[in-house]
Formats: C-alpha cells, sequence, structure tokens
C-alpha cells in the first residue's frame, strides 16, 4: 500500500505540473497575439548607459556628416560645416513590443513602440532636471570667399520623436544566422523641433512660426520617408553580407563586348541623309563606359572594336546606343540594342549576336556584337570552410583606394585651412577624382576608390596626387606618391596602410589595394593573365600503400594529380586495379609566391562519369621557398621522404598513405627584352595606361577630371568635351611623380631585389634546365573546336592546353610554360587536339588533328623573342598555322641522374646462345627456351630449342627502358615439357647500368641454377619513352613515325614594327625530308641544321631525335621511320634503303587481349598478312572461352617477315565444333603500332588489343648515323666529334 501510495502522488504531482505548464504556455501564446509586453527593463538600462554612450555617439555623427556637407556644399557659400550636435541626457524609451509567433520558421516579427522626448520632465528625478543639457544641432554656414568670409549659425533644438515601427528579422543556418532585417513606420511618426535660421541662441526666431510654413516642411519630412520606409515599404539592412565584408558594388569579373558592325541603321530624320555612325557601351542606359570610332556616311559600319567592361552584377543589362556624330550640334541617337547579362551565367561567351536597335518602339538596325564574361578567379572552398588563395594572375581587376589624409600642408593656404582632393592615377594617367572637401587639413573621402582592369600587372604602377582646389588659379600640388602595383601589395600583405606624402613637408595618406585575378584569353592580345614564376617546385611521387576502394568489383584505378590554387598543373599515369602504386614519377609546377599551396590529390580514374577522391594532402610553397639577404630566392635540394596520410577532403580518418620528395629551385632573374623595349616605349612616347587601351571606363559615379585646372563634378560637361579631359597624360606630373618616388620612405624600406642578369641567346642556351615560356598569339586552322597542345620530351600529358578555338581564324592571346629538362636533347610537340587528353592516350587517340615535333633548342634559338609562324599539314592534306613567341628562363639546379635522357631509351637484346644447362628430361637433355622479365612483366620468349643443352637461338628482341637505374631486368630459362608446367633451369638478373649509351656489349651471365651459362649482346640506344596506363597496360615507347601527320617548314611573320623574320623557311636544312625527283615531302620534325652534325662510322648512334639522317645509311633506330606523301602514291621511308621503296624488316606481334564479345563464347583471334588477293594467315592464338566481359592471353607472341607498309587483318572467330563463326574482322598497319605500345583495334562488336614493334633489317643497321651531343651515364655531357665502341 505504500508503494501504490508514493507511485500515486508522484504521478499526479507530475501531471498537474505538466499540465499548469501547458496552460500557462498557451495562455501566453494567446497575449502575445494581442497584448503588449513592457520594456521597462531595457529603459531602466539605457538611463545608465546613455550619458557614456551619447557623447561618444555624437562625436562619430559629426566627423562623418560635415564630410558629407563639405562635399555638398552649394557654390555660393565658402563652406557648410556641423558645429556642434548633442542628443541630450534624456535617453529614448522603448513603450512596449509586440511578437507575432505564427509568423514562418525563419520569420521573426515585433512592433516596437518608442519615443524620443528629451523635454518632457514629468518622469525626471530632481537630480537628473539639474543636469538636464537638451537636444541641439548648430550649423556653421559661411558666406563670402576666404578671408573676406563671415559664419552663421543655424540652430535646431528640442526635438522630439516618437513613432510604431515593425522590425522583421529573416534568419539563416549559416554564420551570422541572421540575412537580413527589415524595419518601416506602421504610420506616420510624430516629429517636432524648433529651427533658429538666423539670429542664434539670443536673437533666434523660429521659423514654425510662421503661418503655413511648419505643415509644408512636415509633409516634405513625410513625402521623403514614406517611399523609404513607410508600410508597406521597407528599409532592408543586409547583416549577412555587411558581417561578410562583401560590398554589394564589388567586382565580379569583366567583359568584353566586341561590336563587328552594324547594318541598315536608319536615321529618324528623313532629311538628315545618311549617319555618321559610333556605338557607345553602358550598363542600364547610365554612363557611357566606352565609344567606337566613328564612321563617316555608312549606314553599313564596320568597327571591329572591343571594349571592356568591369561587371558588379549580372543582373543588369548591357546597352548599346549608336549615335549619329554631329560637327556642331549635338549628336543624335539612332537607337539602342539591349543584350540581358544574365544570359551570360549558363554560357559565358555569347559569339555572333544579333541584337536589334530600337528607338521609340521601331526597329533602326542591327548591331553585329560578340559578348564574352570572365569571372573574377577565386580559391576553392575546403572542406572546413577556408579558403584557398586564388590563382596567380598577371591581369585582373585592381581596387585603388585613397581613404583619408593626415598632416597635409596647410602653410600653402593664406588661412591655413586648405580645400584638398585627391586625384588617382595608374601608369601616369588620371583615372579618378574625389570629391573636393572644404576646410580641412585632414579630409576624409568617401569615394576615393576606383575600379579598374589591369592587363599587365608586373609593368602597373598606381599613384596618387592630392590637391588644394582653387577657384582661379592653378591647384597645386599638396604631395605625391607612386608605387609599383606588385610592390603595394606585398606592403599590403605586411600591414602597411599609411603612406608618407613626396613633395610636401608633412602629410600622409592611407591606401589601400584589392587585387582580384581574371583569367582573360583569346582576347586582351597580351599574356592571358601569366605570370612569370619565380621558381619551380619538384614533386617525386615514388608511391602510395593502403589506398581506399572505391570499387564493389575489383580495385581503385589510382593517379595523382597536384593542383595549385585549385587548377590542375600535373597527374602521373595511372595504375589499373592496383592499391598500391608504384609510381616512380617527377612533376615540375611552376610556382609565383610564397603564398601558395600545392594539393596533392589521389584519384580513382573512371571511364564514365568524373574521377573520384581517394584522398589528399597539402604542400605549403612557404615550407620550401625562402629568400635570401641579397633578395634572391634559396634553392631547396633536400629531397626528405615525406609520407603523408591521406584524408578525404583534408580531413576526417586517414586511410592511406603518399610517399614522396619535395625541392624548390628558383629561376634565374634575367632581363626581359620585351618588357624593357615596352617600358622604354612607354616613356619615350607617353604610351596610354592599360585601362585606356582597352578602351574601358571603370565603374565610377562620376568621371574624373584631368589632371591641371579640375572641372567641379557638379559642372555639366558634354560628352565629347568629357572625353578630352578624362585621362589626359600629363608629362610634368609624371616626371614629378618619378621624382618624389625617390624620397618614399616605403619603398626605400623594401629589401633591394637583385641586378637582372643580360644574357645573350649563346649564353641562355648553356643552361641545361630552365622554363620555356610560349606565347600563342593567333592560328589561321583547317578545323574549328580544336585546341592547341604543347608536349615536352617523356610526358604523358601536355604542359600546356589553349582554351578552344572556336573558329578557323583565331586570336589566342594565351601564354603557358613547359619544364625543359635538358635543353640540347628536349623535344617539343606542337598539336592540335578535338578533345583533352585526360587518359594519358596520346598519339594512340583520334582526336590529334595535326602535330609538329621538333629540337626545343633549335626552335627556342629561332623563335626567341620573335613572332614566328608554325605551319602543320595533317594526313588530309590541310594546313594549320600558329604563330607564336618563346622565351626561356633557366633554374638554377642540377638535374638527377635518373631524370636524364641516357637513363631512358631503348634496349636490343639478342639472345645468342647457352652452354652446359642442367638435363631436365630423362633422355639427358633438355628442351630450353628463355623468358626476359623487365619490371615484373613478361617482353619476350624465344623458341624452344629441342633436345639440347646448349642451344642457339640467335634471336633479338627490343623493348623501351624508362629508367635504367630502376629497372629489374630478368631472365629465366625454362624447361619446355608438353602438357606440363615448365621446368626451370636456371635465372640471372641483368644489370643495365653496365652499359654505355650506343655501344653494343656482349655479356655472359652464370644461371643461378645447378650449372650453365647464357650469352647475350646489349645495344642501350637513350630516347625519350613515354609512361603510359598500367595495369593491362606497360609502357610504351616514342619512337612512333611522324608519317600520319606531317609538318611544314616554320617561316617568319611579317609585322609592323619590325622585329620579325620574314621570309624563307628559317630551319632550312633541320627538316628531315626525303627527295622524290620533283617533290619533297617533310616529316614533321625540326631538327638542327646539318652542319651541327657530324658522323661517325664506327658507332651505331641515332640522331637526337631518333630520326634517321638525311643522306646517310640508315639508323641503328629499329622503329621505321618514313613520312608518306599526301597523295598516296607513293612511300618515302626515311630508314634507309632507296627512295620510294619501303623499308624491309620483320614486325613482332603480342595478342594481348579481347573485350566486349559476348560472355560464353570460345574467342579465337587470327591474324592476316595482306599480300595479293588472298590473305595469308600467320598465326592464330588458342581459343579461349569468356567467363566474364575481357579475354586475356599469356604467351601469344610470332614474328612475321614483312615490309613496312605491309597490310595485315584481324579476325575474331568463336571456336565451334562444327565451323567456326565470324565474330568480326579488321585491316591495320604494323605502322600504327611500331612504337611497341599497346593499341586497341575495334573488330566487329568488340577490340582486341595487341603490340606490334617493326625492326629493319639487319644489314640496313650497320651505317654510319651522324653522333650527337652525349653524356655518358650518370656524368655531365660534353660536346665531343665522335665516339669509336668495340664489341
Amino acid at each position: 500500500m505504500a508503494i501504490c501510495a508514493t507511485y500515486y502522488r508522484t504521478s499526479i504531482r507530475r501531471v498537474r505540473r505538466n499540465f499548469r505548464d501547458d496552460v500557462n504556455r498557451e495562455m501566453a501564446k494567446a497575449r502575445l497575439e494581442t497584448d503588449t509586453e513592457s520594456l521597462e527593463w531595457i529603459n531602466s538600462f539605457l538611463v545608465k548607459f546613455w550619458p557614456i554612450y551619447a557623447p561618444v555617439l555624437c562625436d562619430t555623427i559629426i566627423a562623418s556628416v560635415d564630410q558629407v556637407l563639405s562635399t555638398s556644399t552649394p557654390a555660393f557659400l565658402d563652406s557648410l560645416r556641423m558645429k556642434f550636435f548633442t542628443l541630450g541626457t534624456k535617453p529614448p524609451r522603448m513603450d512596449h513590443v509586440k511578437t507575432y509567433p505564427k509568423a514562418e520558421d525563419d520569420i521573426v516579427l515585433m512592433d516596437w513602440k518608442f519615443s524620443f522626448t528629451p523635454n518632457d520632465t514629468m518622469d525626471l528625478t530632481a537630480r537628473q532636471l539639474k543636469n538636464k543639457v537638451n537636444p541641439k544641432i548648430v550649423l556653421e554656414v559661411r558666406i563670402g570667399k576666404g578671408m573676406i568670409s563671415k559664419g552663421l549659425d543655424v540652430i535646431v533644438e528640442d526635438f522630439a520623436f516618437s513613432g510604431l515601427m515593425r522590425v522583421k528579422v529573416k534568419l539563416q543556418i549559416p554564420f551570422p544566422h541572421i540575412e537580413k532585417v527589415e524595419i518601416c513606420f506602421l504610420g506616420r511618426p510624430e516629429i517636432d523641433y524648433v529651427c533658429k535660421p538666423l539670429g542664434g541662441d539670443t536673437l533666434g526666431f523660429d521659423i514654425n512660426f510662421i503661418p503655413g510654413l511648419e505643415s509644408f516642411i512636415q509633409e516634405q519630412i513625410h513625402g521623403n520617408l514614406e517611399g523609404i520606409m513607410y508600410d508597406p515599404n521597407v528599409f532592408p539592412i543586409e547583416i549577412a553580407k555587411m558581417l561578410a565584408g562583401n560590398p554589394v558594388d564589388q567586382a565580379i569579373g569583366v567583359m568584353a563586348v566586341t561590336i563587328h558592325g552594324a547594318h541598315g541603321l536608319k536615321n529618324p530624320d528623313k532629311l538628315a541623309g545618311t549617319p555618321d555612325p559610333y556605338a557607345t557601351v553602358s550598363l542600364n542606359g547610365r554612363d557611357t563606359l566606352g565609344k567606337t570610332k566613328t564612321v563617316k556616311e555608312n549606314a553599313n559600319p564596320r568597327w571591329n572594336e572591343t571594349i571592356y567592361v568591369i561587371i558588379t552584377s549580372l543582373n543588369d543589362s548591357l546597352t548599346i546606343p549608336i549615335y549619329d556624330f554631329n560637327e556642331y550640334r549635338k549628336d543624335k541617337e539612332l537607337g539602342t540594342a539591349t543584350f540581358a547579362l544574365e544570359q551570360l551565367t549558363d554560357i559565358p561567351e555569347q559569339e555572333n549576336l544579333q541584337l536589334e536597335v530600337m528607338a521609340n518602339g521601331k526597329a533602326r538596325g542591327v548591331v553585329q556584337t560578340d559578348v564574352r564574361f570572365f569571372p573574377v578567379l577565386e580559391g576553392r572552398q575546403l572542406e572546413d570552410g577556408t579558403q584557398e588563395e586564388p590563382p596567380e594572375s598577371n591581369t585582373g581587376i585592381a581596387r585603388f583606394t585613397v581613404e583619408q589624409a593626415k598632416d597635409l600642408d596647410g602653410t600653402k593656404s593664406l588661412i591655413g585651412a586648405l580645400n584638398p582632393y585627391a586625384a588617382l592615377l595608374l601608369n601616369g594617367k588620371e583615372i579618378h577624382v574625389t570629391r573636393k572637401l572644404k576646410r580641412t587639413n585632414n579630409p576624409i573621402w568617401d569615394n576615393g576608390f576606383k575600379e579598374f582592369l589591369v592587363t599587365d600587372r608586373k609593368a602597373a604602377r598606381l599613384g596618387l596626387v592630392i590637391k588644394d582646389d582653387r577657384d582661379i588659379a592653378t591647384d597645386p600640388i599638396l604631395g605625391t606618391y607612386q608605387i609599383k602595383l606588385d610592390d603595394m601589395m606585398q606592403l599590403m600583405d605586411k600591414g602597411q596602410e599609411w603612406y608618407h606624402l613626396a613633395g610636401a613637408k608633412t602629410g600622409r595618406a592611407k591606401m589601400m589595394l584589392q587585387w582580384k585575378p581574371v583569367a582573360m584569353k583569346g582576347v586582351t592580345g597580351g599574356s592571358g593573365g601569366y605570370i612569370t614564376p619565380i621558381g619551380v617546385m619538384r614533386l617525386h611521387f615514388k608511391n602510395a600503400r593502403d589506398l581506399r576502394n572505391l570499387e564493389t568489383m575489383g580495385k581503385s584505378d589510382p593517379y595523382v594529380r597536384v593542383l595549385l590554387s585549385g587548377v590542375e598543373k600535373g597527374k602521373t599515369v595511372t595504375f589499373q586495379n592496383n592499391l598500391n602504386p608504384d609510381w616512380d614519377e617527377v612533376i615540375y609546377v611552376p610556382m609565383h609566391s610564397t603564398r601558395e599551396r600545392l594539393t596533392l590529390e589521389v584519384m580513382d580514374q573512371e571511364n564514365l562519369g568524373k574521377d573520384r577522391s581517394l584522398g589528399l594532402t597539402e604542400v605549403l610553397a612557404a615550407d620550401y621557398i625562402h629568400e635570401g639577404e641579397n633578395g634572391e630566392y634559396e634553392v631547396h635540394d633536400q629531397k626528405h621522404p615525406m609520407s603523408e596520410a591521406l584524408r578525404m577532403g583534408g580531413k576526417g580518418s586517414p586511410k592511406g598513405t603518399l610517399n614522396f620528395t619535395v625541392a624548390f629551385y628558383p629561376t634565374l632573374n634575367i632581363a626581359d627584352p620585351d618588357e624593357e623595349e615596352e617600358a622604354e616605349n612607354s616613356v619615350s612616347e607617353n604610351a596610354e595606361s592599360q585601362a585606356s587601351t582597352t578602351g574601358i571606363q571603370a565603374i565610377d559615379d562620376k568621371s574624373a577630371p584631368a589632371s591641371g585646372n579640375s572641372l567641379d563634378n557638379s559642372t555639366p560637361i558634354s560628352p565629347r568635351e568629357k572625353e578630352k579631359e578624362v585621362g589626359k597624360f600629363d608629362a610634368n606630373l609624371a616626371k614629378q611623380l618619378s621624382n618624389g618616388e625617390k624620397e618614399q620612405e616605403e619603398t626605400q624600406r623594401e629589401t633591394k631585389k637583385p641586378p637582372k642578369l643580360r644574357l645573350s641567346p649563346e649564353e641562355l642556351v648553356k643552361h641545361e634546365s630552365g622554363l620555356l615560356i610560349f606565347k600563342l598569339i593567333e592560328g589561321s586552322l583547317a578545323h574549328s573546336d580544336v585546341r592547341v597542345e604543347v608536349v615536352m620530351d617523356d610526358m604523358v600529358f601536355p604542359s600546356f592546353s589553349s582554351a578552344k578555338a572556336k573558329t578557323k581564324s583565331t586570336q589566342f592571346g594565351e601564354t603557358g610554360d613547359a619544364f625543359v629538362r635538358e635543353l640540347d636533347v628536349s623535344k617539343t610537340t606542337l598539336r592540335l587536339r578535338e578533345k583533352v587528353d585526360r587518359k594519358g592516350e596520346g598519339e594512340k587517340s583520334d582526336s590529334t588533328i595535326a602535330k609538329l615535333q621538333g629540337s626545343t633548342m633549335d626552335t627556342l634559338l629561332r623563335c626567341l623573342h620573335k613572332p614566328t609562324e608554325l605551319v602543320l599539314k595533317g594526313s588530309d592534306g590541310t594546313t594549320n598555322r600558329i604563330t607564336v613567341s618563346l622565351k626561356y628562363i633557366p633554374v638554377k639546379m642540377q638535374l638527377d641522374p635518373s631524370e636524364s635522357i641516357n637513363n631512358m631509351g631503348e634496349l636490343r637484346v639478342d639472345v645468342l646462345d647457352a652452354d652446359n644447362l642442367p638435363a631436365a628430361d630423362r633422355n639427358g637433355y633438355s628442351d630450353p627456351y628463355c623468358k626476359f622479365d623487365l619490371n615484373g612483366k613478361e617482353v619476350y620468349k624465344t623458341k624452344i630449342q629441342k633436345k639440347t643443352l646448349h642451344p642457339a637461338w640467335n634471336e633479338y628482341f627490343l623493348c623501351p627502358v624508362t629508367s635504367r637505374t630502376a629497372a629489374k631486368f630478368n631472365v629465366k630459362v625454362l624447361d619446355w615439357d608438353f602438357g606440363d608446367k615448365a621446368d626451370l633451369l636456371g635465372t640471372a638478373e641483368i644489370n643495365l647500368e653496365l652499359l654505355d649509351p650506343f655501344k653494343p656489349k656482349e655479356i655472359i651471365l652464370a644461371l643461378d641454377g645447378k650449372s650453365g651459362v647464357l650469352r647475350l649482346k646489349l645495344l642501350f640506344k637513350p630516347d625519350y619513352v613515354t609512361r603510359s596506363r598500367q595495369g593491362s597496360s606497360t609502357f610504351s615507347g616514342t619512337f612512333a613515325t611522324p608519317g600520319k601527320v606531317i609538318g611544314a617548314p616554320v617561316k617568319g611573320v611579317g609585322m609592323v614594327g619590325g622585329g620579325v623574320v620574314k621570309g624563307a623557311s628559317f630551319l632550312r636544312h633541320g627538316f628531315r625530308t626525303r627527295k622524290n625527283t620533283d617533290r619533297e615531302t617533310s616529316n614533321g620534325f625540326i631538327e638542327p641544321p646539318e652542319k651541327e652534325q657530324v658522323t661517325n662510322s664506327e658507332t651505331p648512334q641515332t640522331p637526337r631525335t631518333g630520326t634517321p639522317s638525311k643522306d646517310g645509311p640508315a639508323s641503328a633506330s629499329p622503329s621505321h621511320l618514313r613520312s608518306w606523301s599526301i597523295g598516296g602514291t607513293s612511300v618515302n621511308s626515311a630508314a634507309g634503303g632507296t627512295p620510294g621503296k619501303p623499308d624491309t624488316g620483320a614486325a613482332m606481334f603480342t595478342v594481348l587481349a579481347a573485350s566486349g564479345y559476348p560472355q560464353g563464347t570460345k574467342i579465337q583471334v587470327h591474324v592476316k598478312q595482306v599480300a595479293g588477293k588472298n590473305p595469308k594467315d600467320v598465326h592464330k592464338t588458342k581459343a579461349v572461352k569468356s567467363t566474364s566481359d575481357q579475354v586475356q592471353w599469356d604467351h601469344e607472341m610470332f614474328q612475321v617477315n614483312c615490309s613496312a607498309d605491309t597490310q595485315f587483318q584481324i579476325q575474331v572467330k568463336e571456336d565451334k565444333l562444327f565451323g567456326d563463326e565470324l565474330l568480326g574482322e579488321a585491316m591495320f598497319f604494323v605502322d600504327d603500332s611500331s612504337t611497341g605500345s599497346e593499341k586497341a583495334i575495334k573488330v566487329g562488336d568488340g577490340q582486341v588489343t595487341v603490340r606490334t614493334v617493326f625492326v629493319q633489317k639487319e644489314e640496313s643497321l650497320k651505317g654510319s648515323p651522324k653522333s650527337v651531343n652525349r653524356k655518358s651515364f650518370l656524368s655531365k655531357r660534353d660536346r665531343i666529334p665522335s665516339r669509336g665502341t668495340s664489341t
């Protein structure tokens, strides 16, 4: 009973408590909708807080309002300023508040009743009455000029204010959790005041006593406020934007408006005749931002001009008014074309627009334009909410601000008080003028900022000139300041804000600079935003371990990519179906500042859809880039092994590790002749700044007056006068700025920069490693919608890829760079592609339209600082012309021997014979054959020699070697058994480091079995070897024939102004050609001149690029390099033999796999040689039943004697008991796959993967090719005339 009683009492107490709380809550909600709440607690707080805060608030209001009044002074007054302001001692009062609980979930809605009645003394104590101060405002109006002037006080006092205000708060989830606050008055508030315009405190007369004046003033006040904040109009306060620091007028990008022309323009005045049209550009019909030239008497004018406009919102409309020029009267507007900028959100490049010119609702013609939008570059938003630094760019939008000045030299004014204003300059040209303040030596400008486009950040100089406004005399200069844009950005990073003015006794100005990079490609004609690097970061990716597996079947296909400020700068090859890849690849990334960071992200490659991230880690540039005392950057070459955990998005639990090393190598500070020439031209000719060159007038409410006798902003100026005044270059002012720059303390404190080195072209190319900077100027292409790619040496992916050329005749205006490891043996490939090569397919892809390949050094010497035209011809005979200019910046580094060309190349292995092999069969003999493995993969298997212990194979094979130092080359000698597993007779390891380039070496290997030795002959020929996807793939060489893509001689381009070679081919004998009577065909390779090469009859060497000599015997290179004529009627061999006769030799085939055929079928591949009418069956594979989508063969290798142009046929059949069923057939040439790389051939519904290598006959290898400059393995390269060999 006791337990039951206790349980009952406890339960009933809880029920009563919950019931009471629910009732109170519901009653409170009901009261909220009908009743109001008192706010006496806050009124009590204000009584104590108001005497402390009110004086501070009044001083702030005086400082702000005084500046506004100073700039708004009418012309007939000398000055207008706030002399005194106080809100009194009695605080405002909150009478009550009413809340609306049924508003939306993210809305807080309240009504506030407030009053400010300082003259109501009923609720004041005796002490408060004794210390009471009434609100009062004193405005000083000074009449007259200068020293002959008198100040009159206008007094407003005893004012009161009360009303009912509605407050609406909009909430949001992200910080600061309040999106905006909207306020409005519910009904007209009550306003009372006493105004004494004359007489002051003693004799002042309240103007409200004048009949009808008080009501008139009240109506004027309510009329102005009604449209702003009287219900239903609201006054919004954007809290989130204010706290985020994003101004409403912040630039979001640059719009390039190209006005080609117009046609069918009609003059509304029929008697006016043919118009003289010109076009202007504006936003929403506001201020003119640019204009074209005037075309005389033409209703179909062609302008072809580009105007750049800074955009702050894509909600605006682009307006293009067309005017008829009149010399003596105002220009007549013919009509206006309009384009909504919101269309640029989805398609940022709008080309061939036909905009209708409208006037009074009638069509007056059509204007043809292109509109392109280039957004501001921003860093990636990371998972933790932080944002990366934006990418470095040489073009962008600069926001230059002069906020205020202090301690200006008042001795330059007779009354000691100045009327200062500031002028902002870019490259010596005035771009903005602030408002003119009255009687202050410490001005604060509210419009002292300007946003403008900078197309060359390195050469941009910012200037500030502060002047004293004089009505009649010339405005004297109070102080100047000039600084390079780059230098000011560095000072801003250090927190510098105040700058001491030059040319003045006293005075300093507060200036700020904001930089927003913009990548403008294809239109500026400049660098396209390219900025010269300070060095390169070397990233050596060794391997990764225990990676994430995102696949439901199989394993991930990982590769590493390097991101700089969110932009991909390089990536490794893909290792398929592997969670522990061994990349062993080096990637060089150009660096521009210590603020940058590199993101190393391991990705899983997908055939369909986007690649997926397996985790990432970051490398900070500041950890490796350090500046010495002399101003030069230091080499960081420790290469400490790093093992970093990989995290998804940079956070969360790690999974997998990435092993790599990092090093930094700075560039040499060499002088750029182009920059020096531009600087000289700018000084000598007073060249216009970048903003005016492009025709831009940056966004501002007022047009900037010219230097000298400035015009007040309130003075009306005609458009023609404004055009003449704005941005005029003042040579005397530029000289004064330059002289004052030497006095500036801030720039003198900066660390002195190291002197620039001036190197001749011959001295420049002596530096082995460096950055090759190429500027794509223009192109005349045979195809549209293609990209220009630059591929260096053995790189899989292009070092640079241009924007897509949408037209056949295009202006690129882009600049890129590529790292050169060994200049004297480097090769550069310029190619046109329809699609971006994201998987490293290279030439195996059908997207390549044309290419041109040649020696980097020879191309550099002929294109150095000189626009040069390169001609690329495709296999279809089309011609592509691209104009480029090259620069070379050496890098202070010693190349790692493993990256040298002598560490990679083609290995020829002659399998001669073996002796004293162990017996594996009962008959006392063995059936031996050899298997060669390179880095764990089988590369060759010899034929089987039956019943012998002393076999003689006399076979050879070729295989590409990516790294001799890291190669694991093994040979196994096995005994073949019918129907049983082969027995191992012995193994041996082959050390490739012992080989000298181009020197055949015979070696005898002792097998590690019971007995036996193996005799081999090895020949290593250095050349670049391109890596390909690993897994089901292997390495592939770059010994491909250039016969499918035909190049053409490079010629200089004639340009106005000189400096460009014009005439015949500057390569002349440098191209490898074969003459066939009256025709000459180029194979697309650029080679060094004939006189630079020395022949050597003893050494089987190959030229630097692996191509045969022009007139000498065939090269030792097994690759069948030849060039096909355009007509296809003749084939000229470039590897030796008689011109017009194809090479003869042997083609070695390996059938690897087949895919895409029905599951469960028994697949067999037949290879036939097409000779005459009936193809000859040369090989058929084993029949393998497919258990999945793919079938693989292990040892399907065979050799066919043929010529280089022999055609082969592949047939895929389903092996059946009664007659095979043909699944598909296809034709191919062996030269399509002569590199030893894999090739997927589409046969029927599936595809067959094969690998082929074409080898010339042995007698064609006995020539004397020309020697090249080679360095011995792991040693310095020396120039030698020839090298002998011994076998």
